[in-house]
């Protein structure tokens, strides 16, 4: 008896009241954060979320500074920090085929258009750039994907961007059109990260059972 009175309360989901931090690239924003939060309201109505940016440069330092887990491509961390691979990140080359009429996309013609590209430093070079050692004619760079369909929209610009990102795009501009890039970028990954000390922690560990849920349909691998 005095035990089982000395013992934790045991996990209830529908009466936890924790507020989780998650750190989220803007794509992981778009594709897993709405889905989370339906989950929520149906299991943890009361359990609420603080999305914070992370990106790979950043995301190490968040995980230290009190995120509870993060969502994001990532390089070399801390061996306290767990990591599980919920999504393969291929690429894929968007337009508005009012504009930019293309067929086949060939090399030529991709470096030939002009790009709207996402840049996490502020200045005018992607991973396109980075991994060819060519430059694209950019026309504008932005910190996220959030608004990449109404730039896109209406123009002959390109935007090279993660697959997923493009199905949520089309999903509300559904006469843009995606074309196989015409050269070969190795995919990445997108991760679920966490502090190795929240691995018993009830509420995080039930968040994170949600994530790779929603995460599961959409991976390619």
């Amino acid at each position: 008896l005095i035990e089982a009175a000395l013992a934790p309360p045991s996990f209830d989901p529908k009466t936890c009241e924790r507020t989780l931090r998650l750190g989220l690239s803007d794509s992981a924003e778009v594709w897993l954060l709405p889905p989370l939060l339906r989950a929520l309201e149906r299991e943890a109505p009361r359990m609420r979320v603080i999305a914070v940016p992370v990106q790979f440069r950043t995301v190490g330092a968040a995980l230290a500074g009190g995120v509870d887990a993060a969502i994001t491509v990532a390089d070399d961390l801390p061996s306290n920090v767990r990591r599980k691979r919920l999504l393969k990140t291929g690429f894929t080359c968007l337009h508005d085929p009012r504009h930019a009429r293309l067929r086949k996309l060939t090399e030529a013609e991709y470096f030939a258009h002009e790009h709207v590209i996402v840049s996490y430093n502020g200045d005018l070079r992607g991973f396109v750039e980075d991994a060819f050692g060519k430059t694209r004619k950019i026309r504008c760079s932005v910190a996220t994907f959030s608004n990449l369909g109404a730039l896109i929209d209406g123009t002959a610009m390109l935007a090279t961007v993660p697959e997923i990102v493009a199905a949520d795009i089309r999903a509300v501009r559904p006469h843009l059109r995606t074309k196989p890039l015409p050269f070969e970028i190795q995919p990445g990954y997108m991760e679920l990260l966490w502090p190795a000390a929240t691995d018993d922690d009830d509420a995080c560990r039930f968040a994170r059972e949600k994530i790779v849920q929603i995460a599961r349909p959409l991976s390619k691998g």
